[in-house]
């Protein structure tokens, strides 16, 4: 299907095309390697913003949706030099997100190409508001860090807003980490995580953040293919739920798994929830201190996380408390239909 860019003006020497399926993954992953080697303080080892792997690509493209109409390659003399893609999902108080998000060869940026592609989706975005009736409650989204001034410049100028943040953290290094917990907080126990924990896990943490309106679009299915429990931190009280710290090993996104300071790879921590009635107790730290020796036991040689500045639990004391540093902000960005 051809990509519909007629009413867009695209610079000269560039042009819009649709995405071709498989021969096209190459392409991309050379884009996102070519904007993180192009410096700009893009982060290989981020988990906000990871590099894809073949897989997450191939996974992107298949996700809901049609990666055909949703997303488009930018070329420049008839090479690929960008692509950017759409996704959408509704928050807790029913807006309807459409993300779109856009890479460019750093050496073709300031030429229109990346203002051209922010129309592109924006006119996607319009159509699918209106085939789907919900023009009244949408609104355009994208993302950029503090450490891509040209990307927060182009939003801005384009009528986008701040609305909130996330900052990434950093452990760097596992040597000198607090002494495990003798017991946790409250009387709640640890038990090996199993596939059957899996959806007691995700109620707790959607309950965690019902009242933040931050689990929009964050569905069970995509929880569950994303597990990997070998080294959760989950604790229960009886039959139930009260905390967990979803602590991964490196290696799960590109990236994520090069070496950290002390040479073992990057671990992440995925999350870290404790029930309402749990808090203030301890148990938080406890789990996340449990997380951190499971990594250490596993040759990590630092963690990261993320928390977003909409989260009203003081997580940023939390994680300094136990070594973590911040090590970057991304803002998420905003804009109302008709502006």
């Amino acid at each position: 299907m051809p990509v519909d860019s007629a009413s867009v003006p695209v610079p000269p020497g560039f042009a819009f095309r649709p995405y071709r399926g498989e021969t096209d993954h190459p392409h991309i992953l050379r884009v996102r390697l070519a904007c993180r080697d192009g410096g700009g303080g893009i982060d290989p080892r981020s988990v906000v913003e990871p590099l894809p792997t073949s897989r997450a690509v191939a996974d992107a493209a298949a996700a809901p949706g049609d990666p055909h109409r949703d997303q488009v390659l930018v070329e420049h003399e008839g090479s690929v030099a960008g692509y950017a893609t759409i996704t959408s999902w509704r928050d807790q108080d029913g807006t309807e997100v459409h993300l779109h998000r856009g890479w460019l060869l750093p050496a073709l940026r300031g030429r229109g190409a990346g203002t051209a592609m922010v129309r592109w989706a924006e006119e996607r975005i319009a159509a699918l508001a209106r085939a789907h009736g919900t023009v009244d409650r949408a609104c355009f989204a994208a993302n950029a860090a503090d450490v891509e001034p040209e990307s927060v410049a182009l939003l801005t100028d384009l009528g986008y807003r701040r609305v909130f943040s996330v900052t990434e953290f950093e452990r760097a290094g596992l040597g000198d980490l607090p002494p495990l917990p003798g017991e946790l907080p409250g009387g709640a126990r640890l038990r090996p995580a199993e596939e059957s924990h899996y959806r007691p896990v995700w109620e707790m943490v959607r309950e965690a953040y019902a009242d933040t309106g931050n689990v929009g679009g964050w569905d069970f299915e995509e929880f569950a293919r994303r597990a990997e429990p070998a080294h959760w931190q989950v604790a229960w009280d009886g039959s139930e739920v009260v905390g967990a710290a979803l602590c991964v090993a490196g290696g799960g996104v590109a990236g994520a798994g090069d070496a950290g300071p002390d040479g073992g790879p990057v671990g992440e921590v995925r999350e870290l929830s404790v029930r309402k009635d749990r808090r203030r107790r301890g148990l938080g730290r406890a789990l996340l201190i449990s997380g951190l020796h499971a990594l250490a036991r596993h040759g990590a040689g630092g963690v990261r996380l993320f928390t977003g500045s909409a989260n009203p639990y003081r997580s940023y004391e939390l994680y300094q408390s136990a070594g973590f540093r911040r090590v970057a902000e991304f803002g998420r960005y905003r804009k109302p239909f008709g502006d």
